[in-house]
């Protein structure tokens, strides 16, 4: 059975967007989740208070090398949590996700260790009373030995990452300095809908 990441990002991968195209079926509202960083397919799932470190196959899938807990900084109010991770080493990639009840928010950093910028999807699962909801969220090239992070005003419980390759140069000009698409909270579905 494939975790919730894989059936959402499976889902949205059939009813990609395309501007010729219908608009794409609505995500299903819940699915059960798999409390655990892991790949499943070309899906990596991180889970709130995780990193994984990860290597790409040559198919741009995932290859997970190792799981980590620890705290991101900008996650937290300033001066309150040491960053507890360190850059990972050359040719990995690392993906962690944090969050505060003070910050009101959860960040998603990503490190790329690769020789050239990255792009990827993100699926967040987002807390709504109690269920998870999974949203779409935009998400900009990592460049090469750099880092990128993501903050939402959301609860995120999870994310899956899916869809690497290279960032195209089409990404690079859309998330440019002031063309950089505004972080948006993950939106959930109003109570009893």
């Amino acid at each position: 059975m494939r975790t919730l990441i894989a059936a959402a990002v499976a889902l949205l991968a059939l009813a990609g967007p395309a501007p010729a195209q219908p608009a794409q079926p609505p995500l299903p509202k819940s699915l059960p989740f798999q409390p655990k960083t892991l790949v499943d397919g070309d899906v990596l799932q991180v889970i709130f208070g995780e990193r994984a470190l990860f290597r790409l196959d040559d198919g741009g899938k995932p290859v997970l090398d190792s799981v980590e807990q620890g705290k991101l900084a900008v996650a937290h109010p300033a001066g309150t949590v040491a960053e507890t991770y360190a850059a990972p080493g050359p040719g990995l990639v690392a993906a962690a996700l944090d969050g505060s009840a003070e910050t009101r928010a959860s960040s998603l950093k990503v490190w790329n260790r690769l020789g050239h910028p990255i792009e990827y999807r993100v699926l967040a699962l987002v807390l709504q009373g109690e269920a998870l909801h999974p949203v779409a969220v935009p998400t900009c090239p990592v460049p090469a030995g750099g880092v990128r992070t993501e903050t939402w005003p959301a609860p995120v419980v999870a994310v899956g990452l899916s869809r690497f390759k290279p960032a195209s140069k089409e990404a690079l000009a859309r998330c440019a300095a002031g063309a950089r698409p505004k972080p948006a909270a993950p939106k959930t579905p109003a109570k009893g809908k």
